[in-house]
């Protein structure tokens, strides 16, 4: 008989990707449950996956203590795990449900721009977690950070799905950014890109896609920077665009640009489109933030500092090196990273352990 889990999530089921593919590629080993909000989004299914919706509807607190209650209510029945993914307030439910087995997730730690804030918020994430006897992190980075124990913590990690793309040539340079603006700092990329463009335009076929977008006027501040540049013909900004319809942007560009700024916010933090480009064969351009550099090599990328002149540099680098990038190669290595495998060699033995049933036949061990 199948055991039975509840995810619990404040967003709305297939909205938070993580465990969107936990429940996907895990829904044949467990009959798996979720519970979060409605949020008046379109509505996705995964064969094998019970979903609870909550209106979210009222004031903030109101909205707040009717999900807090949905979750009290749910994790009294009959579970043989509950996974639940972080948010103020959650030890609540191990107040109220101490003889359940609960999983305290953290995908991230506080990414506020106020010092004081970002403390206090790792703080409550912190003390919350003492609730727990079971914790599962995204890196042991963060854990670190966040000063969690040890003998508690299970690494996660990140994942991304393989993209469906022709293996990648590089007779051309065709950069892609996807992502947040959100204190990112692109326009370094920008600046760093137009110096390598006035060197190299008559040489190689060069372009750039940008695609996201960020709070009020960052959009428009960009925009105005390509065209001061002269760039517009060149740098493509389209906005933001679901991950369901980017697929014609991984077929056309070669060199993916994973760009966050090295400081305390994002250091411990993996940057989704890291993998998401080297699952598409593409070598990347990549900050060095601590997590980066355990998936970027000379194989598949370049390690930068955040600069608009060490972003130029890499560009020089990684046409320079054109020949040693194989995008098979790239892409084969990275499978690691997927989803499916994230799920089948880490997610469901930890779940299964945490059941304190062992591991199924023939499935790695947790590491």
């Amino acid at each position: 008989m199948r055991k039975k889990l509840l995810v619990i999530n404040r967003d709305q089921f297939g909205y938070h990707i993580d465990t969107y593919y936990y429940c996907k590629y895990a829904s044949n080993y467990f009959k798996i449950t979720y519970i979060g909000f409605d949020a008046a989004k379109p509505i996705l299914k995964v064969d094998g996956v019970g979903c609870i919706y909550v209106p979210r509807r009222g004031s903030v607190i109101v909205r707040y203590l009717r999900l807090l209650f949905a979750f009290l209510r749910e994790c009294r029945k009959d579970y043989d795990v509950i996974f639940i993914k972080y948010f103020v307030g959650c030890s609540l439910l191990k107040l109220f449900n101490s003889e359940m087995r609960f999983i305290f997730d953290i995908r991230t730690g506080s990414v506020a721009k106020n010092l004081f804030v970002r403390k206090l918020s790792d703080f409550v994430l912190r003390i919350e977690s003492r609730f727990f006897s079971h914790i599962s992190v995204i890196s042991k980075s963060l854990a670190i950070k966040l000063r969690l124990p040890e003998d508690k913590f299970h690494v996660l990690p990140l994942g991304a799905e393989p993209a469906d793309v022709s293996p990648k040539q590089f007779d051309s340079l065709k950069l892609l950014y996807v992502g947040t603006f959100n204190g990112r700092r692109i326009e370094y990329t920008v600046e760093g890109f137009a110096r390598f463009y006035a060197e190299s335009k008559d040489t190689i076929d060069i372009t750039y896609d940008i695609v996201g977008d960020g709070q009020p006027g960052e959009m428009k501040r960009l925009t105005g920077l390509v065209e001061r540049k002269g760039l517009v013909d060149v740098i493509r900004l389209p906005g933001y665009i679901h991950h369901s319809k980017l697929k014609k942007y991984y077929q056309r560009c070669n060199v993916g640009v994973s760009y966050v700024p090295i400081n305390d916010i994002y250091d411990c933090q993996p940057p989704t489109k890291t993998y998401e480009y080297i699952l598409a064969g593409m070598p990347v351009v990549a900050t060095q933030t601590k997590e980066n550099a355990i998936v970027i090599n000379e194989n598949n990328g370049v390690l930068i500092k955040d600069s608009a002149y060490s972003f130029y540099e890499a560009i020089k680098k990684i046409m320079s090196n054109k020949e040693q990038y194989d995008s098979s190669a790239i892409k084969e290595v990275a499978l690691r990273y997927s989803w499916q495998s994230i799920v089948d060699d880490n997610f469901i033995p930890y779940i299964f352990g945490v059941c304190k049933v062992g591991l199924l036949p023939g499935r790695l061990s947790v590491k």
